[in-house]
């Protein structure tokens, strides 16, 4: 970080401006999801290398789900049992993450995502169920279709992390067939194990930024027991249409950027 480079002000407002950010961050990601596509562009532009942004990022990320969690599971929004069913292949998929590094150019990155976001807000809004009903009650025991689905997810997420939030709720609506706050619940719980993982294998390999990323987590703290609270005072349609919102401004962000870089 070169406070120089951003004027005398940025030495005394930075912890305050990573504070809100982390807030803002956790906030959106309590709800629906791609809070990272905010917050990695502006740790980055304000001076921290792209690998250590990666890094710091997510252990605001993590404190934020813990937060959110902990809000909706005292009120009984959490199904303890669907967690247990997918927390193997969640913690299967992230140890698989760690151990490959997958390379692939941005541009390409960014247009995938584009699409794969787009589709999922396309698919979780038709009447129709192209892809059969999501079951009327949560599965008893673990499918095979689950185990490989949210390893998958979780490989995804350990590895690249932005725009899982809308990956999951996604699949664990089809899983599940609960309703949106119960996803969410389930949502930020899974998204912490694999995130808890990668991010240990960030730290180990020195791509944390310490004094920024407890900033953040503290303001992360804060965002994701608001929004945790705002869903539950809102109600489901009000985290369907959130999701919406922030899945396709996303997806429009990703575009934008692919054209004009």
């Amino acid at each position: 970080m070169e406070p120089s480079a951003l004027g005398d002000w940025w030495t005394y407002g930075q912890y305050p401006a990573f504070f809100v950010l982390g807030a803002i961050v956790s906030l959106i990601n309590s709800i629906a999801g791609g809070g990272s596509s905010l917050s990695l562009p502006a740790l980055i532009f304000l001076g921290i290398p792209p690998t250590v942004a990666n890094g710091t990022n997510r252990i605001g990320l993590i404190i934020g789900n813990i937060s959110s969690v902990y809000n909706l599971a005292k009120h009984g929004y959490l199904n303890k049992k669907i967690f247990m069913q997918l927390l193997i292949p969640s913690v299967v998929g992230a140890l698989i993450g760690v151990c490959f590094l997958v390379r692939i150019g941005d541009k390409a990155f960014q247009a995938m995502l584009a699409v794969v976001i787009c589709l999922v807000v396309i698919m979780g809004r038709l009447r129709k169920d192209i892809l059969g009903k999501p079951p009327a009650t949560p599965p008893e025991k673990l499918t095979i279709g689950g185990a490989i689905g949210f390893a998958l997810v979780s490989i995804y997420g350990c590895i690249i992390q932005v725009g899982v939030g809308f990956v999951q709720i996604f699949s664990l609506t089809r899983y599940t067939g609960l309703d949106p706050i119960h996803v969410n619940a389930l949502k930020n719980s899974l998204t912490t194990v694999f995130l808890v993982i990668s991010t240990v294998a960030l730290g180990v390999a020195g791509k944390i930024n310490w004094p920024v990323a407890i900033v953040m987590a503290a303001g992360a703290w804060v965002g994701g027991y608001l929004g945790s609270t705002l869903q539950r005072k809102k109600g489901n349609k009000f985290i369907e249409n959130f999701v919406s919102v922030c899945s396709i401004a996303m997806a429009i962000y990703l575009i934008v950027d692919l054209i004009i870089s």
